[in-house]
């Protein structure tokens, strides 16, 4: 009995739902984990991740405050963003900075836009349509949430935007990196893009946690993104 309570707890979190059962297509898939709040915390929808103190928001601002200092960077695309948790703070830093936050989970953006009129928010699968260009991509904790195929085409539609610069979630660990099992509620994994099968160049700015990329260096996704 333990132990059934532990693993309907542990597929909540996930939000796995009935066991064997997987999502149709991404957007089913994440906005089944916001209806159910799988990931919520006490602050955020999206999770203790998107908590303002949490340790990855922290390093978060860190690398967004140095990129946008060390590259002039005047306009962000947010994807995903989220329940937009902690980014107003960051943007009342940097009050000149066009944002448009993107998100595949059309009651999060409905929400953001209530919550926030002073920002745009945009519903966008990533995965099928580029966003629109903007100097700076900032992709945090997003590509470890989704199937191998679904990175490269990601990755792809970043590319095809026309953006200059790609700032991402790359883990610093020397595993190998594993594909999820299946299209899951919030499964994940450590992925790092400077290992196979994406073997990114060098970046500009790696912190173990969020690396930088100029897009030009990354056309080469662009023939794995058709997978």
């Amino acid at each position: 009995m333990v132990l059934g309570q532990l693993n309907q707890r542990l597929r909540k979190f996930l939000g796995l739902g009935k066991p064997g059962r997987s999502h149709r297509n991404l957007k089913a898939r994440f906005s089944h984990v916001y209806r159910t709040r799988a990931w919520a915390s006490e602050q955020s929808a999206s999770g203790p991740g998107s908590d303002r103190n949490s340790g990855s928001v922290r390093q978060a601002c860190i690398a967004l405050n140095r990129v946008v200092r060390d590259h002039g960077i005047r306009s962000i695309a947010d994807a995903p963003c989220g329940d937009f948790n902690w980014m107003p703070d960051f943007l009342s830093d940097h009050p000149g900075i066009d944002y448009v936050g993107y998100d595949i989970v059309d009651e999060m953006i409905a929400a953001n836009r209530a919550k926030h009129p002073r920002h745009r928010f945009v519903a966008l699968d990533i995965t099928r349509r580029a966003p629109e260009r903007a100097d700076l991509i900032f992709s945090k904790d997003m590509v470890n949430h989704l199937l191998e195929r679904d990175v490269w085409r990601a990755l792809a539609n970043m590319v095809r935007s026309g953006s200059t610069y790609l700032l991402i979630t790359s883990n610093s660990d020397p595993n190998p990196n594993m594909d999820l099992a299946e299209n899951f509620g919030g499964m994940s994994r450590t992925l790092n893009l400077r290992t196979a099968p994406y073997s990114f160049p060098p970046p500009l700015y790696d912190d173990g946690y969020l690396a930088l990329w100029r897009i030009a260096d990354l056309n080469f996704v662009l023939e794995r993104g058709l997978i």
